[in-house]
């Protein structure tokens, strides 16, 4: 691809790590984000309001091509899908959806699984699916990625805040409560995954999983994770502690928002919606990534060491 590409949301954890590592692919990449701040030498930046069509036909102009990377609100992610799907044209769009849109389903999950997502967020990137598939069914140049719980350095969800949680023994081998099944994405893979979207000359409306071809337990990941960071030894939590922290949640989300305000450091919630993860057995097939894109995924191990590196440095 000689023209440059766009990343959306490029001031974000997943869009900060797509600017930089497409770029150590060989890609010209664009930086595409709301509010400025400080991109790497050699990088263009474009602010672009993913809500307004002027902002984004502005911001797309001699792009190739478009990996959208926007964490728009739930309220605002289908609008700015629609901004984007009507400016793109002809070019591609890689879109990054979400596991989440598979809702509570359990088992080998496919990609033409039913999609029944709960809650906001993934009723939003179910919506947004939704928009781009009709946008490929118009002539659109369409691949979305679906990927799991995306960890590495810089996550906040899936890194950062299990290792406060196992830090301050609030997390660990939680026993039956912990025995679903853990569909952890590499960042790096994510990345990976963009890069062979970005290349592939068909497979345009369709959607591929991205995870680790053998995921593990949680019990496993957090006892893993634990060890890496030095949050030995990692505790084996009982069913009445679990259910303290089910209890616990809305308290701790309220002081979380108040503290975020204050910009104080308040401990963790583990909301229900966390807490049903941990248990659901649910698998994402990953056969239809290999087949259609074909990336080089890194090893597991190896992205549990680099996230515990940075985490043990963020602490």
């Amino acid at each position: 691809m000689t023209d440059p590409v766009l990343v959306l949301g490029a001031g974000g954890f997943i869009g900060d790590h797509m600017l930089h590592g497409l770029a150590r692919q060989g890609v010209r990449v664009i930086a595409g984000m709301r509010s400025p701040r400080a991109v790497p030498d050699g990088i263009e930046l474009r602010q672009v309001n993913a809500l307004d069509a002027g902002s984004m036909a502005q911001a797309l102009e001699g792009v190739g091509a478009v990996v959208n990377c926007v964490a728009a609100s739930p309220e605002d992610m289908g609008k700015a899908t629609q901004v984007l799907a009507q400016a793109a044209g002809p070019r591609r769009i890689v879109h990054l959806s979400t596991m989440s849109v598979y809702g509570a389903a359990t088992g080998l999950v496919m990609e033409d699984s039913p999609l029944r997502p709960e809650g906001a967020y993934g009723e939003s990137k179910a919506e947004s699916e939704a928009l781009l598939r009709a946008h490929a069914a118009q002539g659109g140049s369409v691949i979305m990625l679906r990927p799991g719980c995306v960890h590495g350095p810089g996550s906040e969800s899936w890194t950062a805040r299990p290792a406060r949680l196992l830090r301050a023994g609030r997390l660990g081998d939680l026993g039956p409560a912990g025995d679903g099944i853990c569909n952890l994405t590499s960042v790096a893979d994510l990345v990976s995954a963009a890069a062979a979207a970005l290349r592939v000359s068909d497979g345009t409306g369709q959607a591929f999983n991205v995870s680790d071809p053998e995921p593990e337990e949680w019990n496993a990941y957090f006892t893993k994770l634990g060890r890496a960071i030095g949050a030995t030894p990692v505790r084996r939590l009982s069913g009445r502690r679990m259910k303290v922290e089910k209890l616990a949640a809305f308290p701790l989300k309220a002081m979380e928002i108040l503290g975020r305000k204050a910009k104080l450091r308040t401990p963790d919630p583990m909301p229900p919606s966390l807490l049903r993860l941990f248990q659901q057995d649910i698998v994402l097939d990953h056969r239809q990534a290999d087949a259609g894109l074909g990336f080089r995924r890194t090893p597991p191990a190896e992205a549990l060491a680099d996230a515990a590196s940075w985490a043990m440095k963020a602490a």
